[in-house]
């Protein structure tokens, strides 16, 4: 076969395999943007929040937050391997109506593309398993002895105003999260019979209250003052809100389902993995185009030399059959 009909063939083959990793990229892209985006919008962890608005020293891991805060960026990755792979894709399609210059232009802008890309995506697919490997829960048998201790420290109002910074937290954190107390508020005998609240000064000391005034339902910092003698005296059920524990272990979570993790990193490895199949493409090609190049001016590659080399030596062997054929003949 002519060496210009093998050339063909080969830009053929390669054109065909660059078109099909640029599909598989174009929707492995699409993937990872759909599960960054999904993952970004997610509601965030607002347990550090919380925690801090009491002024309690623990540690509140938030599960899959780390890989929330770097959906963002992920996602605009994922814009960018779409973008450009969609672009190339089309370029691509006129691969064999291109001259040899602009074809090894192209290649050289398809080996740039797919270094960087695959080193992001492979960091990237690393940092997500590292975040998945490292992500841990918090003790909240723990956090609830701590927030027990502070509260019975520190209760000394149930006013959001009062001289005692702690205090007016607690009763903010009442309001803002809709919650009373660490364990379930069940009558009169609750967590604030041992607050300062309690035993030493206040409305529950007095006996006026038996629970915080910020404890009642549908309250906020503007009229709690005046909750209804029912909830705050009385204690009567369905007029006060629910343990707090209930409240804080949502706010410990990044609400993201594992599936949309799985997909995030089924995409970053296909798409780094992708990326350097085609530098090995590119530099395959490269090499090819050398041999090519050399063979049109009367060289060869190693390859060609030794095939050149047996055929000659197969040539002459049957010139000398045929000689001393003829010789016997004679």
């Amino acid at each position: 076969m002519p060496l210009l009909d093998l050339k063909h063939d080969e830009d053929s083959r390669t054109c065909y395999v660059l078109l099909a990793l640029k599909g598989i990229l174009t929707v492995s892209a699409i993937v990872l943007i759909a599960s960054s985006t999904k993952i970004s919008i997610v509601k965030p962890c607002d347990l550090e929040k919380a925690i801090d608005l009491l002024g309690l020293d623990v540690t509140a891991p938030c599960t899959n937050n780390d890989i929330k805060e770097k959906s963002t960026s992920l996602r605009d990755w994922g814009i960018g391997v779409l973008v450009v792979n969609f672009i190339l894709f089309i370029i691509i399609s006129f691969f064999r109506l291109m001259p040899e210059k602009l074809k090894l232009a192209l290649f050289s802008i398809l080996a740039c593309v797919g270094i960087l890309f695959s080193s992001i995506m492979v960091k990237s697919y690393n940092d997500v398993m590292k975040a998945e490997a490292e992500k841990s829960d918090i003790d909240f048998g723990q956090l609830k002895s701590t927030m027990i201790e502070s509260l019975e420290k520190n209760y000394t109002s149930d006013n959001i105003s009062s001289s005692n910074p702690i205090s007016n937290s607690w009763n903010k954190f009442f309001i803002k999260y809709d919650c009373c107390g660490i364990n379930q508020v069940e009558g009169t005998t609750n967590d604030f019979d041992s607050t300062p609240w309690c035993t030493t000064s206040g409305s529950c000391q007095a006996t006026s209250s038996q629970i915080p005034k910020t404890c009642c339902n549908g309250v906020s910092e503007d009229d709690y003052e005046s909750a209804p003698t029912a909830c705050h005296s009385s204690v009567t059920p369905g007029t006060y809100k629910s343990t707090c524990m209930i409240a804080i272990k949502p706010l410990s979570v990044t609400n993201i389902d594992e599936c949309i993790i799985i997909l995030l990193q089924v995409s970053l490895l296909t798409i780094g993995t992708l990326e350097i199949a085609e530098v090995i493409l590119v530099l395959v090609y490269a090499i090819e185009c050398a041999c090519f190049k050399f063979s049109t001016k009367n060289k060869t590659c190693p390859g060609d030399q030794e095939n050149r080399n047996k055929n000659d030596g197969n040539g002459t062997t049957n010139k000398n059959t045929s000689t001393e054929r003829n010789e016997s003949l004679t």
